[in-house]
């Protein structure tokens, strides 16, 4: 029997104690083909067992005022984005995207050129990125939403990226640079205007799937990793407990555009430890697997860390400044339920 905690309403819970608990339902050994599923809930999709081989499966929701501003009217990019956060799933498993089932929610009076506008920014970012719409629904909500469910499969059969492989040794790695969606949030909210800004408003509305990266990390060798869609220290931390390790962090480090330095300045490193929607990967391998990564690899990485600790019970993360101290970000990433 599963006992929840909390209010009815889930307050009291925060996202990622709601999901572990859910996930016991999952999980349960009596359920009928419990063998088919080969990484289930926890990390950014679920692998499993079908008569024609392996499949990743991920899904994500976008809420108008959660996620979105309806009245903000940049649905292209808005549908660009719904797709991304999906592709990123896939990416992070060291996968390829195969086909999409989308459920709309739609208000009363909407516009149809709203939602040809944001299919139009799906279907680009498919055709660019890989995966194909291939059906969905169509309900009546007093709110716009839009749910996005993708399948896809292994690069290499039979080998995916998971969050819970993390090792002692491991160096601590990501790609690109870290807090330029978030940045460019803060751009559009101060209604500044220049070159800069508009560098990091683009990236907040259009981030890139690292599909590609994705798949060569695997080929190289790396067998954990996740994407940063909530903030690197909240997403570390998720590694650190599912892997039962200590992760430390050097804020020196930590790649920032400098776009981003430019518009916000000291406090562009609180938004590369915390700011969601990079989707980047954040990954753990041994450093002979670094060492030994193609060049056009490598030069999209950096090395921000170590696996410090083995048998960690819960996982631990420590972020250290350039004089060594333990640094606490005033922030750790967002969660669904608590902000």
């Amino acid at each position: 029997m599963v006992d929840f905690s909390g209010n009815s309403d889930g307050s009291g819970l925060g996202e990622f104690k709601l999901i572990a608990r859910l996930a016991e339902f999952g999980s349960a050994p009596e359920l009928q083909q419990a063998e088919s599923v080969l990484t289930g809930i926890g990390d950014d999709a679920a692998v499993v067992s079908t008569p024609s081989g392996q499949m990743l499966l991920t899904t994500d929701a976008i809420v108008d005022g959660v996620h979105f501003r309806s009245a903000n009217e940049r649905w292209y990019d808005i549908g660009w984005k719904c797709a991304v956060s999906n592709l990123s799933d896939i990416a992070a498993m060291g996968g390829v995207p195969d086909h999409a089932l989308v459920t709309l929610g739609v208000p009363r009076g909407a516009s149809e050129d709203t939602y040809v506008e944001f299919y139009s920014g799906m279907n680009e970012a498919f055709e660019k990125f890989g995966g194909r719409l291939v059906g969905g629904d169509v309900v009546s909500s007093p709110t716009m939403f839009v749910n996005l469910a993708l399948t896809g499969h292994p690069v290499t059969d039979g080998i995916w990226l998971q969050r819970s492989t993390a090792k002692l040794g491991d160096l601590v790695c990501v790609t690109g640079t870290l807090g330029s969606s978030a940045g460019g949030l803060e751009v559009l909210l101060s209604g500044e205007s220049n070159p800069s800004g508009q560098i990091l408003i683009d990236r907040h509305y259009r981030p890139t799937p690292r599909i590609e990266l994705g798949n060569r990390l695997v080929e190289s060798g790396v067998r954990c990793a996740m994407d940063v869609s909530d903030g690197l220290v909240g997403d570390l931390e998720k590694i650190a407990s599912m892997s039962s390790v200590g992760i430390k962090i050097e804020m020196a480090c930590i790649p920032i555009a400098p776009e981003l330095k430019f518009m916000v300045g000291t406090s562009a490193i609180e938004l590369a430890l915390s700011g969601g929607e990079d989707y980047e990967l954040v990954f753990t391998t041994p450093e002979s697997v670094v060492d030994n990564l193609p060049h056009d690899v490598k030069s999209q990485i950096s090395v921000i860390g170590r696996v410090t600790h083995d048998t960690v019970v819960g996982g631990d993360l420590r972020v250290v400044d350039s004089t060594g101290k333990t640094y606490e970000p005033i922030r750790k990433g967002w969660d669904h339920l608590n902000g």
